[in-house]
């Protein structure tokens, strides 16, 4: 018990000092008082799609930003988010009250990843390295400022693995009575997976491997748990996910699963070419006639079939398929391995100069530059924790092989989202919500080896003595 009670400490003290490093950073950020196309970005265009979804109308204009309801490209739940807070608060109390809102939900994954490593492995020391490597991680400190999906898509898979891991999967190993029941829990998990996919697209088919873990754990009894367990996660998550297909066909005549730039991101993860929204209009509309709309208001923009980008992708790829499977490679192999949010710290990149250093004759002036770089330190604290997770994540997942029933689902994630990725348009932000599960399993790793190295520091100290 004092073991326990220290640990919560502990914990309370990581999880009350991450809170106040991302509310610190977040409401040092400054808002935003005008958008327009070249400078609205996603935080625009988020913030006016909000404001047009709540306001009645089809299409419209947001200072020079355009709105148009009627075909919304993306998921829609945080543009709903970014919407139902505009209607209670104006545009610079909206943004702190998204921030708010995301560093809430951001503190929370750290407990929620200190809780999955603490099912897997039941050693306090993991859960508590977890919670301080995903609560202190520089790019978890500042994504919660970003008006940008990240945050709340990963918070919303680790409460459904937590939901899921801890009420439903346990619930096979072992008999014990808890608040929620495993039927009660799998609604709850089924319901925060499709929120997830209702803010990015990506997770779409993931509750399959949801199903596929549930076979795994009760092979011998298919036919009365893995199916009405299955059944109930299929069928509370299709329902949630297609609410917005509904909503599409009745109101807008429109069929969409979820999101329609599905054959978009296929094509830019083939074309080599890919840029700008024009210079992508550009390439796709290459050898075609276009018929302009005249009476065209708000956004004018081409609204390009799927046949014509089925009929792109397919040039390409027949063209030469092995160029296409290289490309795709190399670009998932650097969004992989570069970290995601870099950037914020500076806008030079520390691994150009390094790597311009080292090209050179390299001098105690040329390492003073690069060691002088804006954001060097956050920046090597990133890739460090970036690179080190990645190795010590995989490695941890071996080490855990005995839990392999219980690391299933985590796996299956990463394996799931890096093979999407690898046909789908691969960015590391993209590849970003794998961060916490390597870290889930580099806190593994880490304790495995201060075990070992125990003994030698005990024989050390008796020699000492």
């Amino acid at each position: 018990m004092p073991a326990d009670i220290r640990f919560s400490r502990s914990l309370w003290i990581i999880l009350l000092t991450g809170l106040l490093l991302r509310l610190g950073f977040a409401f040092a950020q400054p808002t935003y008082s005008r958008f327009d196309r070249a400078r609205g970005g996603d935080i625009g265009w988020y913030l006016v799609n909000g404001y047009g979804f709540f306001s009645g109308e089809k299409h419209g204009w947001v200072e020079n930003m355009p709105f148009y309801i009627e075909k919304i490209p993306t998921p829609p739940l945080y543009i709903v988010y970014a919407g139902f807070i505009q209607q209670f608060f104006g545009r610079h109390e909206t943004i702190l009250v998204m921030r708010l809102l995301q560093c809430l939900a951001s503190i929370a994954t750290v407990y929620l990843a200190s809780r999955l490593s603490m099912l897997i492995t039941g050693d306090r020391r993991v859960a508590a390295i977890v919670a301080v490597l995903v609560a202190f991680h520089p790019v978890f400190v500042i994504e919660p400022a970003n008006i940008a999906t990240e945050t709340l898509y990963i918070f919303f898979i680790a409460l459904g693995f937590w939901l899921y891991l801890e009420y439903v999967a346990l619930a096979f190993f072992r008999q014990y009575t808890c608040k929620i029941s495993p039927k009660a829990a799998m609604i709850l998990a089924a319901m925060a997976f499709a929120l997830a996919t209702l803010t990015r697209a990506v997770s779409v088919l993931f509750p399959l491997i949801i199903v596929l873990h549930l076979l795994l754990l009760r092979r011998r009894h298919v036919v009365i748990i893995w199916r009405s367990l299955s059944l109930l996660l299929i069928i509370v998550y299709a329902g949630i996910v297609s609410s917005w297909t509904i909503y599409n066909i009745v109101l807008w005549d429109r069929f969409v699963i979820v999101s329609d730039q599905l054959l978009p991101v296929l094509w830019r993860g083939a074309e080599t070419q890919d840029g700008s929204p024009a210079e992508n209009d550009a390439l796709l509309l290459q050898d075609k006639e276009v018929n302009t709309n005249d009476d065209c208001q708000v956004d004018c923009k081409y609204q390009h079939p799927a046949e014509l980008y089925i009929e792109r992708i397919g040039a390409i790829v027949e063209a030469d398929i092995a160029g296409f499977f290289a490309r795709r490679l190399n670009e998932l192999s650097y969004s992989l391995l570069q970290p995601h949010g870099t950037s914020k710290f500076g806008q030079v990149s520390i691994r150009d100069a390094a790597s311009e250093m080292l090209r050179q004759n390299i001098s105690p002036e040329r390492l003073l530059t690069v060691l002088q770089l804006e954001g060097f330190a956050p920046k090597v604290v990133v890739w460090v924790l970036h690179i080190g997770g990645i190795v010590m994540g995989f490695t941890g997942m071996w080490l855990s092989r005995e839990h392999f029933r219980l690391t299933f689902p985590l796996i299956g994630f990463v394996i799931y989202t890096i093979v999407a990725h690898l046909f789908l348009l691969a960015l590391p932000r993209y590849l970003f919500p794998l961060e916490f599960i390597w870290l889930i399993f580099a806190g593994i790793v880490a304790i495995r080896l201060y075990d070992r190295m125990a003994p030698a520091r005990q024989s050390q100290s008796i020699r000492l003595a």
